[in-house]
This record gives C-alpha cells, structure tokens and sequence, in this order.
C-alpha cells in the first residue's frame, strides 16, 4: 500500500517541482493574452405602465426582470512586478447571453384598443469591456490579486407593440428608452496559477453595476390610422440600475514570461 501511494505522489511532486524551477524571480512580469468562459447571475426589474383613456393602471402595467446567463471572452495587459509586488493593467472584452425579456397583456375591453400589448427588450448588455487595473501578490507559482475598472457597454432599448385582435403581426409601438446606462464599474477579486511553460490559469469573481436608464414617458410610434387610436395614451417607464455577479475561469498565455533567466 506504501509503495501505490508513493508510486501516485511521485508524479505530482515532479510536477510542481517542475513548475516552480520554470518560473523566473519575477514570473509575473510581462504581457499577456487569454480567454475565459463563466456565468453572470444579474439582479435587474425594470417596469412601465400604459396610462390614458379609462385604462386601469393596474392592468396594464408591464414587469420584466433578468436572471443572467453565460458569459465569454478575451482579456490581455501587462503587469509590472516589483518584488513581491504585482501592479497590472488590462482590458477584457466580455460577451454575455443576453436574452429578450417579454411581458405581454391582452385586453379585450374597448380601451386600450383590444389585442396583445407585448413589452420587449433586452435587459442585461450584450457584450461589454472593462478596462482598469488589477494589485496583486506576486508567488512563485500563485498569484492573488484585487482588480477594478470602468465598464464601457453597448445600450439596449425596450419596446411596448401591439397587436390588434385576430391578426399575427403589430402595426402600433411606444418606445420604452434605453434599459440601463452604456458605463458603470466593474470590481472584484481573482488568482492566477502559472502552469509548466507560459501559460497560467485563472478564477475569478467580478461585481459589476450600470446606472440606470433615464425614465421614460413616450406616445404611439407607427402609421397615422394605427395611432389615431391611442389619442391621449402614453407609456411610463422605470428603469432601475444594472448589477450583476460575474464567475468565471480563464487560461491566459505569456509572452517571453516564464522562460526568463
């Protein structure tokens, strides 16, 4: 039994023997590039009500909430080390699962018009960049870090269409605004683990917030006949702020890195 447990360790030990004679006194020095794969767990609602007429507000207000998805991307920067110190800066391009959140009423009374109210729109961002710096401690093979930066995003928008009884497709829309703000920050905590050769893996958890999308009050969009219909209705929209937890795991590569002298 001795022998089986010390033939199972030995392979191990030379592996970590291994990689801690391939990496330099500063193995965390240099640039780099790599990619990641992870998840996002998001906490956004926002809401809109269709007022006017004799429409009861109640009825005719329109809740959609976002739960999150996949996310995956591409990072590179360079760190400077001195000594023990890891001082880096780094931009990473993120694309997420961000799916169409619907809410959708159907009103059969004389007002609104009768047919399908169907509010619509994406409220988690597509894809985003966060661009900022990370500190760290910089180990012979481990290196713990704290990062933060700003987010840069692209803008999504949410619409309100309608669809009159009996037919399949929408002739009448109400603009709900943008969803959330295209910049926020992004902040969070990670380790890289250098591997035997240039390469490292990673784990890391990111905070990150958008402001919220400026509120909205807006009338019927559409042809003349369709909106003549909807004289004095408008659409109010609330939009609450973005926030999302991002997980995920990374491979980076190093250039010219673990093989200094």
């Amino acid at each position: 039994m001795k022998r089986v447990w010390i033939l199972a360790v030995t392979p191990a030990l030379i592996f970590v023997t291994g990689v801690a004679a391939a990496q330099s006194a500063i193995p965390w020095d240099g640039l780099y590039l790599g990619a990641s794969l992870g998840g996002e767990n998001t906490n956004v609602c926002n809401g809109a009500i269709l007022t006017g007429m004799s429409i009861d507000p109640a009825a005719a207000t329109f809740t959609r909430c976002s739960s999150g998805g996949f996310v995956g991307g591409l990072q590179f920067g360079e760190n400077i080390q001195i000594k023990r110190l890891v001082l880096g800066i780094g931009a990473d391009v993120v694309f997420a699962q961000a799916k169409d959140d619907n809410s959708t009423r159907t009103f059969t009374g004389a007002e609104p018009p009768p047919g399908i109210y169907t509010l619509s729109g994406k409220l988690s961002p597509k894809d985003f960049a966060i661009i900022g710096g990370r500190i760290g401690y910089g180990g012979s093979v481990l290196f713990p870090y704290v990062r933060a930066g700003a987010v840069v995003s692209g803008s999504q928008s949410s619409t309100l269409s309608y669809t009159p009884t009996g037919t399949m497709a929408p002739i009448a829309s109400f603009g709900g605004g943008k969803n959330f703000n295209s910049s926020g920050w992004a902040a969070g905590t990670g380790a890289e683990i250098g591997l035997n050769g240039a390469w490292s893996i990673s784990g890391e958890y990111l905070h990150m917030s958008l402001r919220r999308g400026s509120s909205a009050t807006t009338t019927c969009a559409g042809a003349a006949t369709a909106c003549s219909a909807f004289g004095g209705v408008s659409l109010d929209t609330t939009h609450n702020s973005f926030t999302a937890n991002i997980i995920r795991i990374g491979v980076n590569y190093w250039f010219n890195y673990w093989d200094k002298p």
